[in-house]
């Protein structure tokens, strides 16, 4: 019975060793294929990446700046200038427009009040479940209330559709700050 019991413990040692490095070899080469998808992506749009962020009125389209490891920003439209930025804690108000990366993209849109009857909210630089990490970093650059940008957003630093969802996202971005 004792020797049994061992092999039987040997068997499921074995088993489990497999099954975990066969999991993280999978998640390895998701990760990879994201990795690939968002280069593809960046060639296919003629994407020049930039490292250092210009003057706030002197964005280019399609020069994207890399704020994360392959997360990329650029600023479409200057908000309103004349008004105070963003801070901390700020209350936004979010409207964006995700899609895939693929060559036929799929989206999924919250731009208007045809596709959503309102904006996402949240506190900027507040940890909250209606914002992933990569909108933080984009509104850091956005600034005033009325701006536009794009961003190209991996997976560990937008949403996922479950934690085994390696995807990465596109969004268009508009906010305004909310004034009380």
């Amino acid at each position: 019975m004792t020797k049994r019991f061992l092999h039987f413990m040997l068997l499921a040692a074995v088993v489990l060793t497999g099954v975990s490095c066969t999991s993280a070899t999978a998640y390895s080469t998701q990760l990879k294929n994201e990795k690939k998808l968002i280069a593809d992506y960046i060639k296919r749009n003629n994407i020049t990446i930039i490292y250092e962020e210009p003057p706030y009125d002197q964005w280019k389209p399609n020069e994207y700046l890399e704020i994360a490891d392959y997360c990329y920003f650029n600023l479409t439209q200057m908000g309103d200038t004349s008004t105070k930025p963003l801070e901390d804690n700020s209350s936004v108000q979010l409207r964006y427009r995700r899609y895939t990366l693929n060559v036929n993209a799929d989206t999924l849109s919250y731009w208007t009040s045809n596709d959503a009857s309102h904006p996402i909210e949240f506190h900027y630089n507040i940890t909250s479940a209606a914002a992933c990490s990569a909108w933080h970093l984009a509104l850091a650059r956005m600034k005033y209330s009325g701006a536009e940008g794009k961003l190209i957003c991996p997976s560990k630093l937008g949403f996922t559709e479950d934690a085994t969802s390696v995807t990465p996202y596109g969004y268009d971005l508009k906010f305004k700050i909310r004034r009380f």
